[in-house]
């Protein structure tokens, strides 16, 4: 049984994570889980490009996989855990993987792909709109039940009289974009529009059509969608700023964690926000852990100093393991969880 796409990021996963956790921890980051652990876990394993990218998968998809893998001799399951160590010949098998579909440079699903999902449904509701109107046609199937994508691109519309301008600004705001990606990825994204005289196809129809890898396909159409979202600080074309307007851009903190940032920036202690919040000292903790995985512009010495930081990130390297109980019983339990994990989070953001 051949691998596909879908079984390399399983595998690209498992490598990263090295044995620390389960394959439950795949599932809820392709899905997008939006917990504390998730987040951190994304963060700390540097797997935060796969976050949400697989929202319809399921824990079944991810049975399979790993049996595929095993069978395959890439993973070894660790005894008496459900872990799993990538054997000699998985790395390779990997690395051959993204030698020949290398993972696209600007699909990253921590910080674009909830926007992304807003973005190409607002954004194929439209294309498909104003070809029909082009067209003079009023009888279509729209590409989208969503109700608030639906109300959006109604309002948008009607918030100008010159919809052959709106034509033409769209189709120049397109062009300039998909010219700046891989040309593989910009015919899929193309080809996945509907218009008055061509509906869209599926990632599965496009695969067939180029011979390629089902979710390679989809990968990269979401590649493209977030490509726009990337270069939106820098987009000199009005309609894709007002696509995105009232969508929030930014990275992977849940909206909990966010509130916690706000009142660290203004310096209150953790206690006095777990206080403030009604929430517990620990969950304070996760969140400033998120933080610190997401924010560049936070500093983490008012919580561990330089020197504890430098002692757990020399000790964690030197016994090969990010397992926050194995690190502070070595260390003779002198440091916190909390502390633990901030250190950490300081070492992959050295090695990001």
């Amino acid at each position: 049984m051949s691998l596909n796409y879908f079984d390399i990021m399983v595998l690209d996963c498992l490598c990263k994570i090295n044995g620390e956790r389960s394959g439950s921890a795949v599932f809820h980051l392709f899905k997008g889980k939006r917990s504390s652990q998730t987040i951190q876990d994304a963060g700390l394993f540097q797997t935060a490009k796969y976050f949400g990218m697989a929202p319809k998968c399921s824990r079944s998809d991810i049975s399979a996989s790993l049996t595929k893998l095993e069978q395959h001799s890439y993973l070894e399951p660790l005894a008496e855990t459900d872990t799993y160590k990538v054997t000699a010949s998985g790395a390779a098998s990997l690395r051959h993987a993204f030698s020949e579909r290398p993972w696209p440079v600007h699909c990253q699903g921590a910080y674009y792909q909830q926007a992304a999902g807003v973005l190409w449904k607002r954004l194929s509701l439209l294309v498909q709109v104003l070809s029909n109107k082009q067209q003079g046609s009023r009888q279509y199937i729209p590409v989208t039940k969503d109700y608030k994508t639906l109300q959006w691109v109604k309002k948008y519309f009607f918030r100008y009289t010159d919809h052959i301008e709106m034509a033409s600004s769209l189709y120049a705001m397109l062009e300039a974009h998909l010219r700046q990606i891989d040309d593989k990825a910009a015919q899929i994204f193309v080809y996945s529009l509907t218009s008055h005289d061509r509906i869209g196809l599926t990632s599965r129809q496009l695969a067939d059509m180029l011979n390629e890898d089902e979710w390679y396909v989809y990968i990269l159409f979401w590649a493209s969608v977030h490509y726009f979202i990337h270069s939106l600080s820098e987009c000199e074309h009005s309609l894709l700023k007002d696509i995105l307007s009232d969508v929030h851009v930014e990275n992977a903190l849940t909206e909990s964690t966010r509130k916690t940032w706000q009142m660290v920036k203004r310096g209150i202690p953790i206690q006095r926000i777990a206080d403030i919040r009604k929430l517990k000292t620990a969950t304070i903790e996760d969140h400033i852990v998120e933080i610190s995985l997401h924010e560049p512009a936070f500093h983490i010495d008012d919580y561990v100093s330089a020197e504890d930081q430098l002692e757990i990130a020399e000790f964690s390297k030197r016994i090969r393991t990010n397992k926050i109980k194995q690190i502070r019983d070595g260390l003779q339990q002198r440091f916190s969880y909390f502390q633990i994990r901030l250190a950490l989070t300081k070492q992959v953001q050295q090695y990001d």
